[in-house]
């Protein structure tokens, strides 16, 4: 099904006529971007209908789309296709994965409705380009003769294999590490299929070439919206720390766990006051029940600034990554100081004691945290420093000249980079 925001992008201001359009497809509606994967998607997005005319096939329904004026200025149309069905039963569909040589993490985002709306799409012969959000929707789409752009978000395989690691229940960590090894074959095959993959990182950009050095790929790390995200006068909460994500992701809940668990307690003892503010949607009950006078959860919030704002110190205590860290950048852009670990800070070009603090061992971090507790003086200068960085390197407005080069050179077959 089709839903047209509005008259798209052909009466701009500036009298440009856009040079090429393009197709995204994504497995979900990236609007409002207030979650790492949406977030990406969304500003690429926008900053491409700069120059150019961008349409939208995703998972989803016309309900969605409820914000038109700002989804506007991204899509100039936007095509819905119904969710698959193991998106609506994942437990039966991760069952019956267990019987295929397929993953779930894949077929759970394959549909052939996907398939028929892309085809359809492209036999308009309107689109010069299609960029792929995710290898995971690699299986729902036919082949074509249009450039196919596939961006990473994660190098998917090496993610699962993570969390497998840090599993505890054995079944889980089983299907974990047989989950990571089929969906290794379907992103090399992905890789192999397209005519070029993008990266956040030159670290996944290095494992994709161990595998396949020939193929073509570039950088487009994730940027950060500096004027939405910009310091505030507001004074922090000397006591208050925050952790910013969707909740719901298993690397976020992991790590929420793992400080509150582990980082916490050695925290508390050195600043009895402490204040841990957990923002974002999706807590599970298992981790909601680690709440208590020293952590609180808020859930879905319309704006994670605020409590950006308040905190004395961003804390990002991944023990499972892939990609880049939004939550990071963001809260760079705000001048916050963040203390993170060393899979946290992977693949971001920031030094240690620079732009942020790199504690691993869990009484490291408790330290660092409440040093920088203590000593805002060194708070703030870590905060301008993180700053300046994002207004160097990681504006969406400077990120999206690398995709829009590389876009140009897989349309001319210049894909060797």
């Amino acid at each position: 099904m089709e839903h047209a925001p509005g008259e798209g992008l052909r009466d701009r201001r500036d009298g440009a006529l856009p040079s090429r359009s393009i197709l995204f497809v994504a497995p979900e509606w990236p609007y409002p971007p207030t979650w790492g994967f949406a977030t990406r998607v969304y500003h690429l997005a926008k900053e491409l209908s700069r120059r150019h005319r961008v349409s939208l096939l995703t998972y989803g329904s016309p309900s969605r789309a409820t914000a038109e004026d700002s989804v506007a200025p991204a899509f100039e149309s936007v095509h819905f296709v119904p969710p698959p069905g193991a998106r609506r039963s994942k437990r039966r569909a991760q069952a019956a994965s267990l019987f295929s040589s397929g993953s779930y993490h894949v077929g759970g985002h394959s549909s052939a409705a996907m398939g028929a709306a892309f085809e359809k799409l492209l036999a308009r012969g309107t689109y010069d380009l299609v960029q792929v959000e995710s290898s995971q929707m690699a299986r729902s789409l036919p082949a074509t003769e249009v450039p196919i752009a596939l961006d990473e978000h994660n190098i998917e395989y090496l993610l699962l294999r993570r969390l497998a690691a840090v599993e505890s229940s054995p079944a889980r960590k089983a299907f974990g590490y047989l989950e990571a090894a089929k969906v290794r074959r379907e992103e090399i095959a992905a890789w192999a299929r397209y005519d070029g993959s993008i990266f956040t990182s030159e670290t996944d950009l290095a494992v994709m070439r161990s595998d396949m050095p020939g193929r073509a790929a570039c950088v487009v790390p994730n940027g950060v919206d500096l004027e939405y995200f910009s310091p505030s006068a507001e004074e922090p909460d000397a006591s208050t720390l925050v952790f910013t994500g969707s909740i719901n992701y298993r690397p976020n809940a992991d790590a929420v766990a793992w400080f509150i668990s582990d980082v916490l307690p050695r925290l508390v003892r050195l600043r009895p006051s402490t204040r841990f503010l957990v923002v974002g949607q999706g807590a599970p009950a298992w981790l909601l029940r680690m709440s208590s006078s020293h952590v609180k959860f808020t859930g879905a919030v319309r704006d994670v600034r605020p409590y950006i704002e308040r905190a004395a110190v961003v804390v990002a205590p991944l023990r499972v990554a892939g990609g880049t860290r939004l939550k990071i950048l963001e809260a760079l852009a705000m001048e916050k100081p963040v203390v993170t670990t060393t899979i946290g800070r992977e693949g971001l070009d920031v030094v240690d004691g620079e732009h942020l603090v790199v504690a691993d061992d869990p009484q490291q971090f408790a330290e660092q945290v409440a040093r920088l507790m203590v000593d805002r003086t060194s708070a703030a200068e870590l905060g301008r420093s993180g700053r300046r960085l994002m207004e160097r390197d990681y504006s969406w407005s400077v990120i999206v000249h690398r995709l829009d080069e590389f876009h140009a050179r897989l349309m001319t077959k210049e894909t060797r980079v």
